[in-house]
């Protein structure tokens, strides 16, 4: 039986690279004098490669791009402000998220949220995608004092769902810090692969392979309280 599903944030809920590339868009444009010498699609893509899908602090990718185009350094502070306060506002879902998790709940279903990060950033994002009136519970690490793949916070978001391990699904994008995370602390997985290659040095996926959210549906079909 599965009586709750988890989700991480970034790269599950969130399309997090839509959605910095957008704000990227717009923080070029109002920026630009001081950036140096890029044109937007070099900044872009250069960014995106110093960011490594979030794992680099924006405190150390702002200083590097703006070293390597010759800007001003002296942005770096003003930028670093500018993308905690605005990114949230180009916040986009993955297809299908609000019906899917809409229907996960009529189906008697408890629905969270773990994700790791800065609590007051995370949370703008949540807000922005409309979370709060879709899931029963959001877990940020800086809040939580845990970060993923520490078992003790996927326990965590299972006893706040008041659900017991077995019974929960958690669906995730990271092969790592998500899907053998959560296997370990003994809950099912789906890994949010979209079309991507499991890594050959892990082993194998421990559950489901989804490249859509709505595919959540068919997962727990049969298995609702």
């Amino acid at each position: 039986m599965i009586s709750a599903v988890l989700f991480d944030l970034d790269e599950t809920l969130l399309d997090r690279t839509r959605s910095l590339v957008a704000f990227l868009g717009d923080q070029h444009r109002r920026f630009g004098d001081r950036l140096g010498r890029a044109p937007f699609a070099a900044w872009r893509d250069h960014f995106l490669t110093l960011d490594a899908r979030g794992h680099v602090d924006k405190s150390v990718v702002y200083p590097a791009i703006l070293s390597d185009f010759g800007g001003d350094q002296g942005a770096a502070d003003a930028l670093l402000a500018d993308y905690r306060k605005r990114c949230c506002r180009y916040a986009k879902a993955f297809p299908g998220m609000a019906d899917t998790l809409r229907t996960l709940r009529a189906r008697g279903l408890r629905l969270g949220v773990v994700t790791n990060g800065e609590t007051e950033f995370q949370m703008r994002h949540v807000d922005a995608l409309g979370l709060r009136d879709l899931v029963d519970c959001v877990l940020v690490s800086q809040a939580e004092g845990l970060r993923k793949p520490e078992a003790d916070l996927f326990l965590r978001a299972v006893a706040r769902l008041a659900a017991e391990p077995g019974q929960c699904l958690f669906v995730g994008d990271n092969p790592v810090v998500d899907v053998l995370g959560a296997h370990a602390a003994g809950l099912r997985t789906a890994w949010f692969g979209r079309e991507a290659t499991w890594p050959r040095d892990l082993p194998p996926v421990p559950g489901a392979i989804i490249d859509t959210l709505p595919q959540v549906l068919d997962l727990v079909a049969g298995h609702e309280p």
